[in-house]
């Protein structure tokens, strides 16, 4: 009874340690599989000094959430300042054209600091840029970032939409648009003024960029081609290229011109353009006469000018009938007088043909009856035999005689009096003209030619331009930041990828706070003065030079060179040493001791200090552009035409005769056959 008691009341304890040990099992078996289908959510990195751990240490076989919202805040960042940066006149101006900063470029303008990535490293300041393009009636601006681990980049659509809060904002649809190359057309003008031959720019002036406008309609003003801005008037005529002023059927500048504007000979101008309705030379039209100059003058003036007096014989000339004397008559005298009479026959066969008595062709019973039974054959062939006017037969010699007496004729003779004309005039003064001005050199013994012209070219000064001469040379810049376990005694700094400690009170002073009008020590720099220089020094860590303006002592009016350029040159005096890392303290200091007996050196390392964590500059090297520009003058050539004229005094005539066959007199006196002929 006792004994059952007893096991009873232990039952419950065994129970009690049997269950705990199957919920540490269990617990046990969870957390050893659990992580086998599961990942960590972020990347396991190890500080050790203040370092993120490599791959062969670390599980890195995820980027993290918060990793790729980094690279994505430092992405949206340089888009962001991009957008503020490119106003209206900084964006590109035309189809094609685009413009890139660099992040350094973006930080040296202030508009955007240093980005640091997920390892706490600064971003490259030279592979990470952005670009702005233009592409018809937008922008496309690309974003590309590079960091320690990751290169990527985003196109980002721009333009003046109706949406935008401001004048340029980002496209809410996005369209693949082809990026092209570009020019950029911006330079820093400097003014300023000259001291003893040195020149100094404005103290309270800071340089601005300026883009230059040409034959443009921007912002409602108009802009020629020198950017300058005028009437809409004026650039239409400096700007817009209008085809030249076209001729027809007409006489001008010493040039003949048919009916379709181009310049033809005088013969090709008469042949095309001798219409009423194409020409206003020597003609009559809408009731008003026109000389061979093309004016309106008197019918008097038009015939002397236009008909000179022409002679024409036995001849239809322009609706007239003219006799064998030269003047005009009706028809029936002109062919009285003028035409050959048809040949007749009596009493004959001729030719094929029968003739009566009275020289009619008729039948051969006709002739038969009317020359009797007898043939008789008057001045033909019958038979093969000849027979002349009394219808004997005869000779063929006789038969000519007879029937075909020789005929007498007159032959037409003309002469030609050449047009008369003034003295040429002396050449006039010597005046600008157009150099698109041809010279007219004619000759002396053509009608037209009543005007000469010649031309001369001259190079000389035809205003002044500003221009701009440009030097490159390396500058050191702050291009960053980052942070860095160092000694707490001890300032560092990062140039050009190697690091310096400074003098333990003394701070490594930003450059960017020297100016081209300090001229003051500032700082731990100390200003050396202001030289001039051939070609443009470059920055060292420890000297840097601030451009001042152009020394055009080695120039004329024009600069043949690129002249000298001003610097004023700074050195720093906080004392630079390079150390391989921001833990490693300043320089070894040592001292010796000598006695007559023994010598003793004692060498003592620089106190570190704690180990802080400090922000650590970073400086590169980019390369700058130094502009001045002077106003210089412009030269070109000039043209000057002289001309002389001389007027027609009267065209030339030509003269009609009819005469005798080979006239003597009329060949020795200038006259010549024309060809013609009339029976006398």
């Amino acid at each position: 009874m006792h004994v059952n008691d007893y096991e009873r009341r232990g039952f419950p304890i065994r129970d009690f340690i049997l269950k705990l040990i199957l919920v540490i099992i269990f617990v046990f078996l969870l957390c050893w599989l659990l992580p086998k289908f599961m990942k960590p959510s972020v990347v396991n990195y190890n500080n050790k000094d203040g370092k993120a751990c490599t791959t062969s240490t670390c599980d890195t076989t995820g980027i993290s959430a918060l990793t790729s919202q980094i690279f994505a805040d430092n992405l949206e960042r340089m888009k962001n300042a991009a957008i503020s940066y490119y106003t209206d006149e900084r964006l590109p101006k035309n189809v094609g054209d685009s413009d890139t900063m660099t992040l350094s470029d973006m930080i040296g303008k202030k508009i955007i600091i240093a980005l640091i990535d997920k390892n706490n490293k600064a971003c490259d300041v030279e592979k990470s840029y952005v670009k702005i393009t233009k592409v018809d009636d937008e922008y496309i601006l690309k974003v590309n970032l590079k960091d320690s681990e990751r290169e990527d980049y985003i196109l980002v659509h721009l333009g003046c939409y109706t949406y935008c809060e401001g004048a340029l904002c980002q496209k809410q649809l996005t369209t693949n648009v082809p990026i092209k190359g570009s020019t950029v057309t911006s330079y820093v003008p400097i003014k300023g003024y000259i001291d003893n031959g040195v020149y100094y720019p404005p103290k309270d002036v800071t340089p601005v960029i300026h883009v230059t406008v040409k034959c443009q309609y921007k912002n409602g003003k108009y802009y020629d081609k020198n950017g300058k801005v005028v009437s809409k008037a004026e650039y239409e005529k400096q700007c817009i290229t209008k085809p030249d002023k076209k001729y027809y059927c007409v006489k001008h500048d010493g040039k003949y011109y048919d009916d379709k504007g181009k310049v033809v000979s005088y013969l090709e101008y008469k042949k095309v353009c001798d219409k009423p309705e194409n020409k206003h030379y020597c003609v009559k039209y809408d009731g008003k006469y026109y000389d061979d100059k093309g004016n309106v003058v008197s019918y008097e003036k038009y015939k002397k000018a236009c008909e000179p007096e022409e002679h024409h014989y036995c001849v239809y000339y322009n609706g007239k009938y003219y006799d064998s004397d030269g003047k005009v008559t009706t028809k029936e005298k002109y062919e009285k007088d003028c035409t050959i009479p048809e040949e007749k026959h009596y009493c004959v066969k001729y030719d094929g043909k029968y003739y009566d008595d009275k020289g009619n062709v008729v039948s051969y019973e006709a002739y038969k009856k009317a020359c009797g039974q007898e043939e008789h054959h008057y001045c033909g062939k019958f038979d093969g035999k000849w027979y002349d006017d009394k219808g004997n037969v005869v000779s063929y010699e006789a038969y000519k005689k007879a029937c075909e007496p020789e005929i007498e004729y007159l032959y037409e003779y003309k002469k030609t009096k050449d047009a008369e004309f003034s003295n040429w005039t002396d050449w006039s003064a010597w005046a600008k003209t157009d150099c698109a001005t041809k010279e007219i050199n004619c000759s002396n013994s053509d009608v037209n030619c009543l005007r000469k012209l010649q031309i001369y070219k001259q190079k000389q000064k035809i205003g002044e331009y500003d221009k701009t001469y440009a030097r490159e040379r390396s500058e050191l810049r702050r291009t960053g930041s980052y942070t860095k376990k160092s000694c707490s005694k001890y300032n560092y700094v990062e140039i050009n990828k190697t690091i310096y400690v400074t003098k333990t009170t003394t701070t490594y002073t930003e450059t960017d706070t020297i100016t081209s009008v300090t001229r003051h020590s500032t700082g731990s720099w100390v200003y050396n003065g202001r030289a001039s220089y051939k070609n443009p020094p470059s920055d060292t860590a420890s000297k840097s030079y601030k451009f001042v303006g152009a020394d055009y002592s080695n120039c004329s009016d024009t600069c043949q060179t690129l002249p000298n350029y001003y610097y004023d040159s700074y050195t720093y005096v906080g004392g630079l040493s390079s150390v391989s890392s921001t833990t490693t303290p300043g320089n070894v200091t040592s001292s010796t001791s000598t006695s007559t007996s023994s010598s003793t050196t004692t060498t003592t390392e620089a106190s570190c200090g704690e180990y802080v964590y400090k922000t650590i500059p970073i400086y590169g090297y980019v390369t700058v552009t130094d502009k001045a520009t002077r106003r210089e003058p412009l030269y070109g050539t000039v043209c000057y035409q002289s001309t002389k004229t001389r007027d027609l005094i009267s065209g030339a005539i030509t003269k009609y005769r009819w005469s005798t066959e080979n006239d003597l007199t009329l060949l020795n006196n200038g006259w010549v056959k024309t060809g013609n002929k009339k029976q006398k």
